[in-house]
């Protein structure tokens, strides 16, 4: 299995449409839902993991809400003891969220997601 990364939209290319040559559900259609993904630390397999939140949001503004709450109060199993968060917003759509351990820096990515039609 291999993972694609991550590059949210910065504003300065636009979005995909649904219309000829476009790629269909890459809208503002939800249902919406909240993603986490950060680094399984170590050794570990997967090294990254991805947490799909099973709640539905029927708009992209109840979403980023619920992205900007998961933002802040999430906590990933690194670091076991967090010192300190700082949040930012990364892209029209999620947050980079730095968490200060012990010894060192860990980070990861809140978004929002919309399941696209095959």
């Amino acid at each position: 299995m291999s993972y694609e990364m991550y590059e949210p939209n910065d504003g300065s290319a636009p979005a995909a449409s649904a219309g000829p040559g476009g790629l269909a559900g890459l809208g503002d259609e939800g249902p919406w839902r909240v993603a986490v993904e950060y680094s399984n630390g170590g050794e570990s397999k997967p090294p990254t993991v991805v947490v799909i939140g099973r709640t539905l949001y029927p708009t992209r503004g109840e979403a980023m809400q619920a992205a900007r709450r998961t933002a802040s109060e999430y906590n990933p199993p690194d670091p076991w003891s967090p010192r300190g968060r700082e949040v930012f917003r990364d892209g029209p759509d999620g947050f980079l969220v730095l968490i200060q351990g012990a010894t060192t820096t860990f980070h990861m990515s809140v978004r929002i997601v919309a399941p696209v039609g095959q």
